[in-house]
């Protein structure tokens, strides 16, 4: 539904509008206790009897999104009043300076064993059942107001899931022996409660604006309560929302009949296939457009966002070795390169995203502050005290100075032992909502609302957010139990224990602000560490990558060459040349005719030589043209990477990584035995910058390529995750396609770089953007020390 917003940019493609000013510039407000109006959000839960198209232009009457009457056999007015009871619940929580808290007893959902767990995972199957049913009813109802191809393939993808868990013969749940009883049914209202509490201190934390605020809360209301009620009968349930769909289709074949009497063409008379379909088509919202589009934007985006904050629940993954063995980890550090924080994240289900989207990491910040209220706020336990089985939080966070980069004292960190399923709850929900695929949901709606809002009721304000440095950790007992001594993939490891999580996203030094002279030896040792950089310590890291952009910014760069200023080299070569040529001829007046048998004439022509000799040297041995131009004005240009490396003395990794970083910001373009990784290739063999240095592990890493080690179809190979600022949240899955830039067919054949005889070095293969490639397993974040070319 979120392609229903013709007019808008779509939430997945973030390089059409790279160069549009960024959302939310000049709207920023600091984040204060919300005060929500109970009687706006009622207003919205009717906002199908009354909606206002522009001030003072009311439309009445209109189709409901959200309605369950039919699901309870209840009148509107009990429909509506479970609604405002929901309503209230949420408005309470939202005004409330307390974090929510998980309803029930400490005893209600048993202990984190795994039967504690399995129960967990059929009453989060149970709410993703019904909020596809949700979400099909929405859909259905505007396939049939709107009549466009978006939606009638948004039915289509809900009804399969639905039919593929669901016999529509029985309306039973294909193999499923899951019963619902009084106590289950206390725990599926209890989790609703919970998830839906949450969501809307998220949402709140991240953006204000009354109108879209009070629209999203009565949508979360309406949706509480529905899902409710179906949970009380799902395979009924099923059975209707599909007959829904089936009169739907009854009707509109009849609208079809009626409407090709009036055609002086059927869509099958048409030869071309588009006009074919744009004559089967057309829109029948009239005047009531914007409240379809409106609508099933917001329904479309809330329903994603719960069912991401579930989905750490219900195990979706075949392969998954237990209900309660696995682990879940969360990250957000920084690129030194453009300043921007990076989300990674490896969820329940074995997948592994990240990105750097502005809209993204903002998002997350912001849901880890309501999670750093909820976590330091729950029951702690020893694992020592919890005898039985046991979950954990880990989480550490750490604010940065926006405009020094410095570390600030204030950080937090903590471990939190829990003994029981509602503590799980507790700190899972919250977790969920950190997670890259939330993040990616919820800024996708906040764009498409942010773009709407100059025309729509009202603006939609960005709550400013910290810059921040921050890890979680969600793992089991028996996870840990088998950690020491688990296989694990050569050279692979899980996000927790990549170097990513280890040292860029938490240092354990911080910065006070106090200056330090360093000592003659501290100054030896750090030159002797330059020249061994390995990008992976967070500090050391900052330095070199800071260095290298400060060179960067004094040099000159077009489409094939990389121009430094060289004024001190060039101009003391020629200097000293003036120099050698000045004594020669000094010496040849000074010797005029007092040693018989030498003419001064030659000494002189023998330094012209000399000289000419030597400048010539001094142009070459560096770069293999230099133009007397650019050299006489101490510019060097430079057309391989090498060249840069012998001009500037820059590491050549910290210089790969800053122009792997900054690849689709500069009209620089490459070629060369090394460039698979750039975006930017030069058509022209000759032209470009020659990558003759090829791309170590964590260069690839810091400049944007995350390699992720796989088992697909080729056998056991690597693909990169992109996490440059342009492109949406990358996710690789188990089970899953990929159509990413580059992969790596083939880890188990290494070759060896001429220059380093010790470190493997892989092939890398470039992949077309409609080729997908898939991956059976996913196997761990790749952090073996090699090169790529």
């Amino acid at each position: 539904m979120s392609s229903m917003l013709p007019g808008l940019p779509s939430g997945t493609s973030k390089a059409a509008r790279f160069d549009l000013p960024e959302i939310g510039r000049g709207r920023w407000v600091p984040y204060v206790l919300p005060r929500l109006d109970i009687n706006k959000v009622y207003q919205n839960l009717n906002c199908h009897k009354s909606f206002e198209l522009q001030e003072g232009y009311v439309i009445h009457d209109l189709p409901k999104l959200g309605g369950f009457t039919d699901y309870g056999n209840f009148t509107e007015d009990v429909e509506l009043s479970l609604c405002e009871e929901e309503a209230r619940r949420l408005v309470q929580v939202a005004n409330s300076a307390d974090p929510p808290k998980m309803q029930g007893r400490d005893d209600l959902f048993g202990l984190p064993t795994q039967e504690g767990y399995l129960q967990l995972h059929q009453l989060g199957r149970k709410f993703i059942h019904a909020l596809r049913i949700c979400l099909h009813d929405a859909a259905v109802t505007l396939a049939e107001s709107q009549n466009t191809e978006s939606d009638y393939e948004r039915c289509a993808g809900v009804k399969s899931k639905l039919l593929r868990d669901f016999d529509p013969m029985t309306g039973q749940e294909r193999y499923s022996t899951e019963t619902f009883d009084e106590n289950k049914r206390r725990y599926y209202h209890a989790l609703i409660n919970y998830t839906t509490a949450v969501l809307v201190k998220v949402i709140l934390q991240t953006v204000r604006g009354s109108y879209w605020i009070n629209s999203i809360v009565a949508i979360l209301a309406r949706l509480a309560a529905k899902a409710k009620i179906l949970g009380n009968d799902l395979p009924q349930a099923v059975m209707q929302t599909l007959q829904k769909a089936n009169d739907a289709r009854i009707r509109l074949s009849q609208q079809e009949d009626r409407y090709d009497q009036y055609a002086l063409k059927k869509p099958e008379q048409y030869l071309d296939e588009k006009r074919k379909l744009q004559a089967g088509l057309g829109s029948r919202a009239g005047q009531a457009g914007r409240y379809f589009i409106q609508m099933g934007v917001l329904y479309d985006r809330v329903l994603d966002m719960l069912h991401g904050a579930i989905a750490e629940f219900a195990i979706s993954n075949p392969l998954a070795s237990g209900t309660d063995d696995f682990e879940s980890s969360v990250a957000i550090y920084e690129s030194f390169i453009t300043n921007e924080q990076i989300i990674i994240c490896q969820q329940r289900d074995g997948s592994i995203g990240a990105a750097s989207e502005a809209g993204i990491t903002r998002t997350s910040t912001a849901g880890f502050e309501v999670c750093r209220k909820i976590w330091e706020g729950l029951d702690r336990t020893s694992r020592g005290d919890s005898k039985l089985a046991w979950t954990s939080i880990q989480w550490k966070w750490t604010q940065v100075d926006e405009e020094t980069g410095a570390l600030l004292p204030d950080n937090r960190q903590d471990t939190v032992t829990l003994s029981s399923m509602k503590s799980v709850i507790a700190a899972t929900v919250p977790y969920a909502m950190i997670s890259g695929t939330f993040a990616a949901s919820l800024d996708t709606l906040v764009e498409l609302i942010r773009f709407a809002s100059a025309e729509d009721g009202g603006p939609l304000f960005l709550v400013k957010q910290p810059k921040i440095i921050c890890t979680a950790i969600l793992g089991t007992s028996k996870y840990e139990s088998r950690r020491p001594g688990q296989v694990r993939e050569d050279g692979a490891c899980p996000v927790s224990e990549s170097f990513l999580i280890q040292k860029r996203a938490f240092a354990n030094g911080f910065h006070t602000g106090e200056l330090h002279t360093p000592t003659l030896i501290e100054t030896i040792m750090k030159k002797a560490m330059k020249r061994n950089i390995t990008l992976r310590d967070r500090e050391e890291s900052k330095e070199a990558l800071q260095d290298g952009m400060r060179m960067l910014n004094s040099w000159v760069i077009d489409d094939n060459t990389i121009i430094v200023p060289y004024k001190r080299y060039a101009w003391g070569s020629i200097a000293l040349a003036t120099l050698f040529v000045a004594c020669g001829l000094a010496v040849g007046f000074s010797v005029g005719d007092r040693i018989p048998g030498v003419d001064p004439s030659n000494i002189s022509a023998y330094c012209w030589v000399v000289t000419a000799f030597l400048l010539l040297m001094a142009k070459a041995i560096r770069v293999e043209s230099w133009p007397w131009s650019c050299f006489l004005r101490g510019m060097v240009p430079c057309r391989s990477v090498s060249e840069v490396v012998a001009v500037t003395g820059v590491h050549p990794q910290v210089l790969l990584a800053i122009l792997l970083r900054l690849d689709n910001r500069m009209h620089l373009r490459t070629r060369g035995p090394f460039n698979t990784l750039f975006r930017r290739k030069s058509p022209d063999a000759s032209g470009g910058l020659s990558i003759d240095i090829p791309i170590k592990t964590a260069t690839a890493i810091e400049g944007g390529f995350i390699p992720i080690k796989v088992l697909s179809d080729w056998g056991t190979g690597l693909v990169f995750i992109n996490t440059h600022s342009w492109a949406p949240y990358n996710s690789i899955t188990d089970s899953g396609s990929y159509g990413g830039h580059a992969i790596c067919p083939d880890i188990d054949h290494p070759y060896y770089w001429a220059a380093d005889q010790q470190t493997p070095c892989f092939r890398l293969s470039n992949i077309k953007e409609d080729t997908k490639v898939f991956i059976s397993r996913v196997l761990g974040v790749f952090e073996e020390d090699n090169y790529f070319y």
